[in-house]
């Protein structure tokens, strides 16, 4: 960058420019289907024609291709454990054991989803949004922080914890509901 003392200003400004455009999307999504969304994003879209399509298997390409960045982390820790790093045999049965115990799990537990929707509920925003304003408060506690910047960090910390619980609650709602 080559004036780095705007880093905060392109920082903001790119931030708002995401969500303008998230809520420009939700709005027009809103618009054109109204009350008739459903929750996943394909199947709103009409079916037969080839952009359908495709959009579909671009949403089902996505997690697969971060899978396993996801459980790299999980195989390293568990081949470091018992020493299995050179051996290549040993190492693909470990990726095959975690891949296959999860997908067991996903199967086997009834309201896996709505698990996730839990964890992912809580800990998103504890990751995204509460802990970020903290450290920020931390950071800058010393230097003064400004009562605009002030309001502002208390009312994104308030607006989480509404996401926050409303996730948490509807979750557990539909956790609930499956017994």
């Amino acid at each position: 960058m080559k004036n780095r003392e705007r880093f905060s200003q392109v920082l903001l400004f790119s931030s708002v420019l995401r969500s303008l455009n998230y809520g420009l999307t939700a709005v027009l999504g809103y618009l054109i289907y109204g009350d008739d969304v459903q929750s996943q994003v394909t199947l709103n879209l009409p079916s037969g024609r080839l952009y359908t399509k495709i959009a579909i298997v671009m949403t089902l390409v996505n997690p697969l291709t971060k899978y396993a960045l996801l459980v790299a982390p999980i195989t390293s820790a568990i081949e470091e454990r018992f020493s299995l790093m050179g051996s290549g045999p040993a190492r693909v049965a470990v990726s095959t054991a975690v891949l296959v115990s999860t997908v067991a799990v996903a199967c086997m537990v009834p309201f896996f989803g709505f698990l996730m929707s839990f964890i992912g509920s809580f800990l998103s925003v504890m990751a995204t949004v509460f802990f970020p304003c903290l450290c920020y408060l931390k950071i800058y506690k010393a230097k003064g922080l400004r009562r605009v910047e002030v309001a502002a960090i208390v009312a994104i910390l308030m607006l989480g914890a509404f996401v926050a619980v409303t996730g948490t609650y509807t979750s557990l709602l539909d956790i609930i509901g499956t017994f």
